[in-house]
């Protein structure tokens, strides 16, 4: 993991056929703006709970299945995110 604000390096040939690169730090957001990590946590937590925003997941296992997630992800068979439910 690289710290916030840090730019890596990118293979050239990685960047043919329209593909895209991002990236996200949760941790380095909350590092360089606390306050306002806080507030924007808080709201989407809200959104969540009345339904108005569903994560994006082609694989939602039970949390009890978090092996079989770990087990997915190392073998790179899934496409996308696994959401753990409750």
């Amino acid at each position: 993991m690289h710290p916030a604000g840090e730019l890596t390096s990118v293979p050239v040939r990685s960047l043919f056929g329209l593909k895209t690169v991002s990236g996200f730090s949760l941790r380095g957001f909350q590092a360089a703006a606390a306050d306002q990590a806080h507030a924007d946590i808080a709201e989407l937590g809200g959104l969540l709970a009345k339904g108005e925003v569903r994560a994006a997941a082609e694989t939602r296992l039970p949390l009890t299945g978090i092996a079989e997630a770990h087990r997915l992800l190392e073998a790179r068979a899934v496409l996308g995110r696994i959401l753990l439910t409750p």
